[in-house]
């Protein structure tokens, strides 16, 4: 394996130039990776005993925005996407652990108001 340092730039840095490409041609409107790394696991420590609630066992997670679904569907069909990209996802995830789910933004407090 690889450290957690070098997990984090290799996904943000080599991963995420290649994927951002194929995703902008892909009509998807954002892009959000969330490294979460050991020093935010311990941040977020105290207030996941507060809560009673356990994080997330994952060391980070993706957030795409698309105006419609099948916009998605077709960026991972691209074959861009299946020989390229998915090959590089393998450096750094097992894809057996991969979740993924859909929905739709409701904004109750946006800048603070």
């Amino acid at each position: 394996g690889i450290s957690e340092d070098e997990f984090y730039k290799e996904w943000a840095y080599e991963h995420g130039p290649l994927a951002t490409e194929w995703l902008q041609r892909s009509g998807i409107v954002k892009y959000v990776p969330y490294h979460t790394t050991s020093e935010h696991k311990a941040l977020g420590k105290k207030m996941f005993e507060a809560t009673g609630r356990s994080p997330l066992s994952c060391d980070g997670m993706v957030e795409f925005w698309v105006r419609k679904y099948e916009d998605y569907e077709a960026a991972f069909k691209d074959p861009f996407y299946l020989n390229a990209i998915k090959a590089d996802e393998k450096k750094l995830v097992c894809p057996d652990t991969i979740s993924v789910t859909i929905g739709a933004e409701y904004v109750l407090i946006e800048d603070g108001k």
